[in-house]
């Protein structure tokens, strides 16, 4: 029995929220560029069939050929190791990091459509600069840094909202770690805050 007219759209939707999913984990993994990112996403809102969501798919690697995925580092790996580069894409979606983690020296953060909280509190800073590189659209990002921790906020804005809430931060020249904050959000809210490394976990997200 062919199946009702009011399921057809139920199914079209989960589709194109697969499909907007799979099209965010390309773009994470290079396969798609910003700009073609952002066309495909156009084009699965203005998809009308399952096919033509499918389209936006064909041509991008398979998991069964792209599922190659680089092991994570061990939480006792040697001090002296320090990540140069890290990315972490959200889309359409919620992505929290908190606790105890490595922080690269310069990490790309991607939020379209999103809510991303980035918890520094607890996380490993490499020593001298750290940059955060924030592009979002439409979306929200929050960051907490512990104290003695200085932050730079340098990222443009279009039609968005930056609160930098942090305060008596370390002096110039004392060797505090540095948190450079840069990249550009368009009809987006970034806010960045401090929290002492006392406060529950449960509540690190920033208000």
């Amino acid at each position: 029995m062919a199946p009702s007219g009011p399921d057809l759209p139920v199914s079209l939707d989960r589709e194109r929220e697969r499909t907007i999913a799979l099209l965010g984990d390309h773009f994470a993994q290079d396969n798609l560029s910003l700009e073609e990112l952002e066309h495909r996403i156009e084009q699965a809102y203005r998809a009308h069939d399952l096919p033509a969501l499918r389209e936006l798919l064909k041509d991008l690697p398979t998991a069964d050929n792209n599922a190659t995925v680089a092991p994570r580092q061990s939480t006792q790996a040697a001090e002296v190791f320090v990540a140069e580069e890290g990315r972490i894409v959200s889309v359409m979606s919620q992505t929290r990091r908190r606790g105890v983690w490595r922080v690269p020296r310069s990490l790309d953060v991607w939020s379209v459509m999103s809510e991303t909280n980035l918890d520094l509190t607890q996380a490993v800073l490499p020593a001298g600069v750290t940059e955060l590189d924030i592009h979002g659209i439409m979306t929200s990002v929050k960051i907490v840094v512990p104290p003695g921790v200085r932050v730079v906020m340098q990222a443009g804005s279009f039609m968005s909202e930056i609160t930098d809430l942090t305060d008596d931060p370390p002096p110039v020249g004392s060797g505090a770690p540095v948190v450079r904050v840069t990249g550009f959000v368009f009809m987006a809210e970034l806010k960045i805050s401090v929290r002492r490394r006392e406060v529950p976990a449960e509540s690190t997200d920033v208000e």
